[in-house]
């Protein structure tokens, strides 16, 4: 197992609009002990985009 997370999710934008979308997580932990997530998702809607994001925990 390699720590990795796939998951489903609700989005609410400032319109108040409902997006739903997916996302495989794969996690890094840092020298100092933080958790970076390098993600790709991808919106589960008529359009559906893709995107990577990194997700990093802030200093402690």
């Amino acid at each position: 197992m390699d720590g990795s997370l796939e998951f489903r999710y609700n989005h609410i934008n400032e319109k108040g609009e409902i997006r739903g979308g997916s996302c495989f997580s794969t996690p890094e932990i840092l020298t100092d002990g933080r958790i970076r997530l390098h993600e790709k998702w991808k919106w589960l809607d008529i359009e559906q985009t893709e995107g990577h994001s990194i997700i990093e925990e802030q200093g402690r």
